[in-house]
């Protein structure tokens, strides 16, 4: 039986407390090792070099609040000649609780940068979504 959303809890903290407020509907992570391949002479079958690792990932939910740009770039203002500060880093922590599956812990992706943001609008019933694209420099399983 896999852990379904409802095990599933992802908060985002910031240097001042809890950032992009609200409940997350998902958020995926990959890891990411840039290999390389290194044949030696005479050899046919390459050896494999550890390469740099990047850690990327999504969060997705519903529109909650409109201070969404702030929150991932520093700045309500992105123009041309105006000040754009360093992006803001946070923390997205994921807490898995599903004891009957034996399955309790954290993922906790460090120094979160938020370089994308994706907001779609619709008219109709549907909801109006937000999708986060973001970088780490670090990863704990807790």
């Amino acid at each position: 039986m896999p852990v379904q959303g409802f095990n599933v809890k992802t908060l985002v903290t910031g240097a001042t407390g809890p950032e992009l407020a609200g409940e997350f509907q998902e958020m995926e992570f990959s890891i990411k090792n840039g290999t390389e391949e290194y044949l030696e002479l005479g050899e046919r079958i390459a050896a494999i070099l550890d390469g740099e690792i990047k850690i990327e990932g999504k969060l997705k939910r519903g529109m909650i609040n409109l201070g969404i740009v702030k929150s991932c770039f520093g700045t309500s203002e992105l123009k041309r000649g105006g000040y754009i500060p360093p992006s803001p880093r946070m923390t997205v922590t994921a807490n898995i609780n599903a004891p009957h599956l034996g399955l309790v812990g954290k993922y906790r992706l460090l120094n979160v940068v938020i370089p994308e943001l994706t907001v779609s609008m619709a008219k109709g019933k549907d909801v109006v979504k937000n999708d986060f694209s973001f970088k780490a420099e670090g990863l704990e399983e807790v």
